[in-house]
């Protein structure tokens, strides 16, 4: 019975044991090891994808920048930095203004919280933020700012400040409040408040004699968004490394990045190299041949800023008879082909100009739209209408005066290169030019300072602002030393205008202003405007967050980089 009923248990278990291996086979064995992979992976895209889409990647804290610069640091001290563009740039990071300018070039306050100016424009009254801290803990008040501006006027500190704040005086009303009073009205006071604020309780104790040598000048203590760390020095006890690091006491947006390092190079050679070694994350204007090394790199963005520099060829009426002749001055305007010099010189790295007026300013140019095209036939039948003829040999004259004219510049290799371009320009219609190349300071002191030239290929940077005050630079009162006017400008014109632009209270009306201005220039020609270059910001694509468009200075061009970051979290949306 028992074999039997063994018998019959495996005739009962058996077909079980086959009918599963109809069911694996390895036909389906094989599927089913190639689904699932395909169900997991799809699964997991799925996953991702909807994580993405309902989260957005935003900054967080992490990572350091290094910038690569030419030369070293001198004093990164707010009052003194202004003749040295490293110390500018690293006081920037360090110190706190009352106004200072954004990504747009437009001017914001960062210490000052109101504003109310007088009617006569001649009294400014500002209150400031209560929540600002130095870097070592104490309290800022308004009476830091009034000490600063106290040592900018006095002469034993040796400021490059003080020309700007000898007619102006200041008062504190407490801790919150100043009281500007200014010998002159001016719509543009704000723009002069963008220096660094020193601590009084600090520099209160040095003197004079020991203010240029004290080492706060180098180990700092600001209030800005970044905090003096650490510094080193080479062999022969230059500094060579500079590092600051985050603010954690900040009042403002507090940087993401942890630290911002300098390193400091003899020559552009070794810049770049340092560069290509990722020695450094970025460097500021380098030259047009330099750039081409660079340009193709994938790891490289290149930015292009519009600044409030440009260049132009003076004409000086009184020392050349043809070039008093309104004509002659419209006929070389024709005859300049602005961007045949801007492609060759600058590889297109620069705005095209026709007046003094650029894209880097809030104030937009009237004369942009009515561009004055490259016409050297136009040119020439301007000349032969009135009177500039041709002669035998080519060149051009009237009655007896030959149509030549002593063109002068620097040895800047861009300005002697430009030079050689207008001369076989302007030679192509007739005009004979003579060049000649010096230094600046021979030129400053031999030619701009009698106003002995004909013509004078030179450049204009404004103050910092993006509401320029061009009277110093265009108004006939300052036709002569050490006035600013090279075109030796008259007209009544454009001096209201000017005068307007100062005492203005609107936008509108500065707007109006500077239009009648512009119109004044275009209409007499005073100058061939020519371009203004472009400053030139090389960065490693890591580096987020860089938005100018405009540098008012460049050497404010990492004045928001506590708005950079490298490292990014994602958060739901």
């Amino acid at each position: 019975m028992k074999v039997n009923s063994q018998s019959d248990q495996n005739k009962i278990t058996s077909p079980l044991h086959s009918n599963t291996k109809r069911i694996f086979s390895w036909k389906e064995k094989l599927l089913l090891f190639l689904a699932l992979p395909i169900f997991f992976l799809s699964t997991l895209f799925w996953a991702i994808d909807y994580y993405l889409s309902s989260t957005v990647a935003v900054p967080t804290l992490g990572g350091e920048y290094t910038e690569g610069l030419l030369g070293r640091p001198l004093y990164i001290n707010p009052v003194l930095a202004q003749t040295n563009e490293i110390d500018t740039i690293i006081s920037s990071l360090i110190f706190s203004s009352l106004y200072k300018y954004n990504d747009k070039g437009e001017l914001e306050k960062d210490l000052a919280t109101e504003q109310s100016i007088s009617e006569d424009k001649k009294t400014y009254n500002l209150k400031i933020r209560d929540d600002a801290y130095w870097h070592d803990g104490e309290k800022l008040t308004a009476q830091d700012i009034f000490f600063t501006i106290k040592i900018i006027q006095n002469p034993a500190f040796k400021s490059p400040l003080r020309g700007d704040w000898q007619d102006i005086s200041v008062t504190t009303e407490n801790d919150t409040t100043l009281n500007f009073q200014l010998k002159e009205p001016s719509s543009s006071f704000p723009n002069k408040l963008t220096f660094g604020i020193l601590p009084r309780h600090i520099f209160e104790q040095i003197p004079a004699d020991n203010f240029l040598s004290s080492e706060f000048n180098l180990k700092p203590v600001g209030s800005g968004p970044f905090v003096f760390f650490n510094l080193q020095k080479d062999k022969e006890e230059s500094l060579s490394f500079y590092q600051l690091v985050r603010n954690e006491n900040y009042y403002g947006q507090k940087a993401y990045l942890e630290k911002i390092n300098f390193s400091f190079y003899p020559n552009e050679d070794s810049l770049l190299e340092a560069y290509k070694e990722k020695a450094i994350n970025g460097l500021g204007l380098i030259s047009q041949d330099k750039l081409e090394q660079l340009k193709n790199r994938k790891d490289t963005q290149i930015f292009a800023l519009d600044t409030p520099r440009y260049f132009a060829v003076f004409l000086n009426p009184n020392k050349s008879k043809p070039l008093a002749d309104k004509n002659v001055r419209q006929a070389l305007n024709y005859a300049t082909d602005r961007q045949t010099i801007i492609d060759k010189i600058f590889l297109g790295y620069a705005q095209k100009i026709q007046s003094p007026i650029l894209d880097a300013f809030a104030i937009p140019s009237v004369v942009k739209d009515k561009e004055l095209k490259f016409d050297p036939e136009k040119a020439s039948s301007l000349l032969d209408e009135n009177g500039w003829k041709k002669g035998a040999d080519g060149w051009r004259g009237k009655e007896n005066t030959p149509l030549e004219i002593n063109l002068i510049t620097t040895q800047w290799p861009a300005l002697a290169a430009t030079a050689e371009e207008l001369k076989s320009q302007w030679e192509k219609i007739g005009v004979k030019v003579n060049l000649t190349n010096l230094t600046i300071s021979e030129i400053q002191q031999n030619f701009i300072k009698p106003r002995e030239y004909d013509a004078l290929l030179f450049g204009q940077e404004y103050a910092a602002g993006n509401e320029p005050d061009f009277l110093l630079y265009w108004h006939s009162k300052w036709k002569k030393d050490p006035g600013g006017n090279l075109a030796l400008f008259d007209n009544k014109k454009a001096d209201e205008a000017l005068e307007k632009i100062r005492t203005a209270t609107s936008l509108e009306e500065r707007k109006e202003a500077y239009q009648k201005f512009e119109e004044a220039v275009w209409e007499e020609t005073p100058a061939i405007f020519l371009y203004s270059p472009r400053y030139l910001f090389i960065l490693n694509k890591k580096i987020h967050g860089f938005e100018n468009s405009v540098l008012i200075n460049p050497a404010l061009r990492l004045a928001s980089s506590n708005k950079w970051y490298i490292k990014t979290e994602r958060i739901k949306k």
